[in-house]
């Protein structure tokens, strides 16, 4: 199929595509999802998937809010966090599994010569080297880390900078998500906007706020006839 044989919401052909990194390329939300649960069962405290359901796709600061918010006064975040960050390393050592389609999403871009980024909530840094644990690292030159802009998501500016720096108007871009917060950011930005759920799954009321749903990336890719 032509990749600008599209369903842009603008009637616009698609020349770009911007993607999450975490519970959309890296099956990695699981594994902090691990982590927290064993953190909290170090601590003695009880189950509460809520909040960490909650933290998905936001912003560092925002998921400090929201932890601390859970922890009900019990601890400090900080305390929590640091015990989290050590579960989640042992839970990391070795390479880190990459979600279904990545490969063939990847191959069929470098094919066709659409430009791809990556547009994540993760610091530059640690995108780097999570993408080189999951060997795919060479596949991405272009990441925008969330230590790159002032405001996280859900604001659109991670996806307005990722656009700038392809050189390619957001409008012309299809972004690729799996959080609610990563849509409204993709949304926010005037992007054609794909949600493949992970972890958490979208209500019915958040559906239909204006984005494609798919159940993997080349399933959306296909949606959009990228692919």
């Amino acid at each position: 199929m032509d990749k600008k044989t599209t369903i842009n919401a603008n009637d616009r052909p698609i020349r770009a595509v911007v993607f999450d990194m975490d519970g959309l390329l890296l099956d990695t939300e699981r594994i902090y999802f691990e982590g927290y649960k064993r953190t909290r069962a170090s601590f003695d405290l009880p189950p509460d998937d809520a909040t960490f359901l909650e933290m998905i796709g936001r912003p560092q600061a925002e998921g400090q809010a929201v932890l601390q918010n859970g922890l009900q006064g019990i601890m400090k975040a900080a305390v929590f966090d640091a015990r989290w960050a050590v579960e989640v390393r042992a839970l990391t050592q070795g390479p880190l599994p990459v979600k279904p389609g990545v490969a063939a999403m990847v191959s069929h871009l470098q094919g066709t010569g659409l430009p791809y980024a990556i547009a994540t909530s993760t610091k530059t840094p640690n995108a780097h080297k999570h993408l080189a644990q999951a060997g795919i690292g060479h596949h991405f030159p272009i990441i925008i880390g969330g230590d790159q802009v002032t405001r996280g998501k859900p604001a659109p500016d991670i996806y307005l900078r990722a656009a700038a720096t392809l050189g390619i108007a957001p409008a012309d871009c299809a972004a690729f998500e799996d959080s609610e917060n990563g849509v409204r950011a993709a949304l926010a930005a005037g992007m054609t906007t794909v949600q493949v759920p992970d972890i958490k799954h979208p209500s019915p009321d958040f559906a239909a706020s204006g984005q494609h749903i798919a159940a993997d990336l080349v399933a959306g890719a296909k949606l959009l006839g990228l692919m």
